[in-house]
């Protein structure tokens, strides 16, 4: 805070008031706000903080001169007392939070939030506020501004009420310097006081630019700077999201809701076939839900509930018997994400992606390809593979794959296991599995394949798979030793 107040000091005079929490109040101010219900313990708090400060010779007017800031899991506070007193004014001046986040969506989030915003995070954040969490306001500052393309300032414009941003280098710990937040990537890329002025940086760039009407060329200059460095951050995994679900959603969170198909499943199936670029372009994949080809509501290329896609099934049908034969195929897919209750999740990257596909032996039956394969020439891991492979070619060139080479822990692929009795029902309660070990973190797809002369479903390939984005999260995150 001492470092904000000097960046600042040119075009006003802080005045700081922190809260205090001891053992006697549960230590985190949570236990005073635990939700927008139950949030006078805090206000009471916060109140007093002011009439402190005031003593102390803060003249300032609440409907305007007022600020929150916090940092971490008080940032949940900060949000929980936004919305508990909207008739507060000093509580909708603006708020500037480190290391945390408003809501997802609805009245109180990034582009709803009723006072000027900036969240600030940390690239090498190991917590909840990790970039992959970022990502979803980010997201929502990204599709403001793409609103407001018409204006050539409508980038500053937005981060002026609503900004999201991430500072290069830093982990969540150094927001808070002299205390190393459990779970966090340590160390950092910068040494503390390094760290320390980044965050006043950005900090007092914002209050200059936003709130103070006082911000220099080099105060614009940094903001931009930190926009572009976090908009160039996170385009590899919005890219690599892209591929889970397609269309891409209004909204991050969610992504799955409103998908039509899947590309990640789409490739899975040609990687599985394994033909011959010739005779692979020979089969078209179905999209959306084709019931002009397949009269069948399960035939759906990508399903919004899980129960939907064990009910879904693996289809073809022969468009074109002239010569050479066209084959069209059904994949089905559904991307399973991690839990976000009361938006306590650090994922927006599917924890897998599953696929219900043909094997390799039936489209070549029916094309008429000769095929030395019981059921598919490539497995689940090999689709594995693609989606690892994938994920570095999106990040080719960034700092943050260089830092991954450097010390980051890999991704390695066991091979696929049999679903329970080779059952469709037990393959849709199985899951990709994540097994972390000394050396890397192991990988490995619940899988069905099935020969053609088989009782049961005969010639059909399913799997769980693992996504490209999940993969860029853990190189930015979760590859690296944690305190």
């Amino acid at each position: 805070m001492a470092s904000i107040q000097a960046s600042t000091a040119s075009s006003a005079n802080l005045f700081v008031s922190i809260l205090s929490y001891g053992s006697g109040n549960g230590g985190k101010c949570i236990s005073s706000c635990p939700f927008p219900g139950y949030c006078y313990k805090l206000h009471d708090q916060v109140q007093a903080a002011i009439a402190s400060a005031t003593a102390a010779g803060f003249s300032g007017d609440a409907s305007s001169d007022i600020y929150l800031g916090a940092h971490s899991l008080g940032g949940t506070c900060t949000n929980h007392l936004v919305q508990a007193y909207p008739d507060e004014p000093e509580y909708h001046n603006a708020v500037i939070l480190h290391g945390a986040y408003v809501d997802e969506v609805g009245d109180y989030s990034l582009a709803n939030f009723p006072a000027k915003l900036l969240m600030l995070g940390a690239e090498l954040d190991g917590g909840l506020a990790r970039p992959g969490k970022m990502a979803n306001w980010v997201y929502e500052m990204q599709e403001l501004i793409a609103a407001d393309q018409d204006s050539p300032e409508s980038a500053s414009d937005v981060i002026r009420q609503h900004g999201a941003l991430i500072i290069p280098g830093i982990d969540h710990s150094d927001f808070c310097p002299g205390f190393e937040v459990p779970g966090d990537i340590i160390p950092s890329d910068l040494d503390q006081p390094e760290a320390t002025a980044a965050v006043a940086d950005a900090t007092a760039a914002w209050l200059k630019y936003s709130l103070f009407d006082s911000a220099e060329k080099e105060d614009v200059d940094h903001l931009k700077d930190l926009y572009s460095y976090t908009t160039d951050l996170l385009r590899p995994y919005f890219d690599a999201l892209d591929l889970e679900v397609a269309p891409r959603a209004e909204s991050l969170h969610y992504l799955g809701e409103g998908g039509q198909y899947s590309p990640v499943c789409e490739k899975a199936q040609e990687i599985l076939a394994g033909f011959e670029e010739s005779d692979w372009e020979r089969v078209s994949i179905g999209r959306g839900c084709d019931l002009e080809t397949f009269d069948d509501t399960r035939s759906c290329a990508y399903l919004n509930e899980t129960s939907d896609l064990e009910h879904s099934r693996s289809q073809y049908e022969v468009v074109d018997t002239s010569s050479p034969t066209q084959l069209k195929v059904n994949v089905s897919a559904h991307a399973d994400y991690y839990s976000d209750f009361m938006n306590t999740g650090s994922f927006t990257a599917s924890k897998q992606v599953a696929c219900k596909m043909l094997t390799g032996a039936r489209m070549a039956e029916q094309l008429g390809i000769e095929y030395p394969y019981e059921t598919s020439k490539n497995t689940c891991k090999e689709v594995n593979q693609w989606s690892i492979d994938t994920a570095m070619e999106l990040l080719e060139g960034t700092a943050a794959l260089k830092r991954f080479e450097e010390r980051g822990k890999p991704i390695c692929l066991a091979d696929d296991f049999d679903a329970y009795f080779s059952a469709g029902p037990a393959w849709i309660k199985e899951s990709l599995q994540y097994k972390e070990g000394d050396d890397c973190m192991e990988v490995s797809s619940v899988k069905i394949d099935t020969a053609l002369d088989s009782k049961l479903f005969p010639g059909v390939h399913y799997c769980k798979l693992l996504s490209p984005a999940r993969v860029i999260d853990w190189i930015f995150t979760d590859a690296y030793e944690k305190k």
